[in-house]
């Protein structure tokens, strides 16, 4: 197997088991069978002894010695049997037995004999009378001690059969119930996001997996430190860095006004200062809505003062050259669903960054119109739709990333705008994606907010 080849656990295990199973079976099959037919030699011979010793001692009577010879339902045994002289002539024999003796020389004292007589192995018990000297041979055909093998191997091999089949089943049953703690902390780690760093919970796990999850908790705690030391390093960062930047701006400022800076170059330092001012802003909106798991103060929003305090907001000068200048014949609202449930300080931030978004990125000639519409499963859908050059497809699924932007657009700005907006939308369980605007250009900012 491929290192690099993904296995199940579960379907070794049961193979594994499966395959011990099936030699285990195996072996007790043969030593079930291997005990059964030890026996049944055993009581075969002992007929054979008894069948013997009836023939010896009424060879001179031969309708009781045909007796003798008769088939034994219980024991599926058919007796061959021959009276012999000391001579070695066949005096008395049965229906079927040889003509010629079983065993014509007789070695030391033995008593059972495995012969060939007449192309056919027989098992011979003899039996002598130091009287007269006379023999008793009776004899049973190999094969039909096989064939009765046959038989209880037939008999056994069904039931053995489906108790193999009962323990496949069973140990599938036991392997998926004894691993299904592992797919319950899998489903607790898959849960776990850069906002929910908590321990994961051990209770009812296996020994064998605790000092896993210990691990793992150990590294959550550790990141968790690491991204909280972050988020506090860009607060504080960003708050200090208000103050030099609006000393930084007044200066500028002062500096413009007492004509020690050209005109340009006065406006393109406050153009930076006011972008990296942008900037601080931004980081430390991120920073105080990172921490945040849960809105708990929630409430009907009406949707109209939101989009006209946002379109006043990107007036001449918000944005910092390039922005557009508000033109309201350009501007379309269709609020047919008018009132979102939600915190409303950030649905106000969340309007205003994708309406800042579609005048600054839409160009100073496109059509823009901010839409809500009700969706068939309760919820609220809010769409800032524009006509201007757009994303192209590739990069639409990157919007929303930190400090991504698409080049070539001429515009400046941080990154950051979609960024929070997927932060809120979020925060109120809705989902932000993107599509085509206006009359198939442009773009299109859509989140959906779900039924509350």
């Amino acid at each position: 197997m491929r290192a690099d080849r993904p296995w199940s656990l579960r379907r070794r295990l049961l193979a594994t088991v499966v395959a011990a199973s099936v030699v285990v079976w195996l072996v007790s099959l043969a030593i079930v069978i291997q005990v059964a037919w030890h026996g049944v030699s055993e009581t075969f011979d002992e007929a054979l002894e008894e069948s013997a010793q009836l023939v010896l001692r009424l060879g001179r009577e031969p309708a009781t010695a045909a007796a003798a010879g008769a088939r034994s339902d219980g024991l599926r045994l058919r007796i061959y049997y021959q009276l012999v002289s000391p001579d070695g002539r066949v005096l008395q024999r049965g229906r079927e037995a040889p003509a010629a003796p079983f065993v014509a020389q007789l070695t030391g004292n033995d008593e059972h004999y495995n012969v060939r007589v007449d192309g056919h192995y027989w098992r011979v018990h003899v039996l002598r009378d130091p009287a007269t000297g006379l023999q008793a041979q009776v004899g049973q055909p190999w094969e039909e001690r096989l064939d009765l093998l046959e038989d209880i191997a037939e008999r056994l091999a069904w039931p053995a059969l489906g108790l193999l089949l009962l323990l496949v089943g069973v140990c599938w049953f036991a392997i998926r119930r004894l691993l299904r703690p592992l797919e319950t902390a899998a489903a607790g780690i898959a849960a776990k996001s850069p906002r929910d760093l908590t321990p994961i919970d051990a209770q009812g796990m296996p020994q064998e997996l605790r000092p896993i999850l210990g691990a793992l908790d150990g590294l959550l705690a550790r990141l968790g430190m690491a991204m909280e030391n972050e988020r506090r390093f860009t607060s504080d960062a960003a708050h200090e860095l208000r103050t030099p930047l609006a000393a930084l701006r007044n200066r500028v400022q002062l500096l413009a006004r007492q004509g020690h800076l050209p005109a340009e170059d006065a406006r393109q330092l406050r153009a930076d200062v006011d972008r990296s001012t942008q900037l601080v802003e931004s980081l430390l909106a991120l920073a105080r809505l990172d921490p945040v798991k849960t809105l708990e103060a929630v409430e009907p929003v009406s949707l109209a003062p939101l989009v006209d305090e946002a379109l006043a907001g990107a007036g001449p000068g918000r944005g910092g050259p390039g922005a557009a200048p508000a033109d309201a014949a350009r501007i379309g609202t269709a609020l047919s669903a008018p009132v979102i449930v939600g915190h409303p300080a950030l649905l106000a931030t969340l309007v205003r960054n994708l309406v800042d978004n579609a005048r600054r990125y839409g160009g100073p000639d496109a059509r823009i119109r901010v839409e809500s519409t009700a969706l068939p499963g309760g919820g609220t859908r809010l769409a800032v739709r524009d006509d201007g050059p757009g994303v192209p497809p590739a990069h639409r699924q990157r919007l929303g990333e930190r400090f991504f932007r698409v080049l070539g657009s001429g515009q400046p700005g941080n990154g950051l705008g979609l960024s929070i907006v997927a932060r809120i939308a979020a925060l109120h369980g809705a989902r932000l994606h993107f599509e085509e605007g206006l009359d198939g250009r442009g773009l299109s900012a859509i989140v959906d907010f779900p039924p509350r």
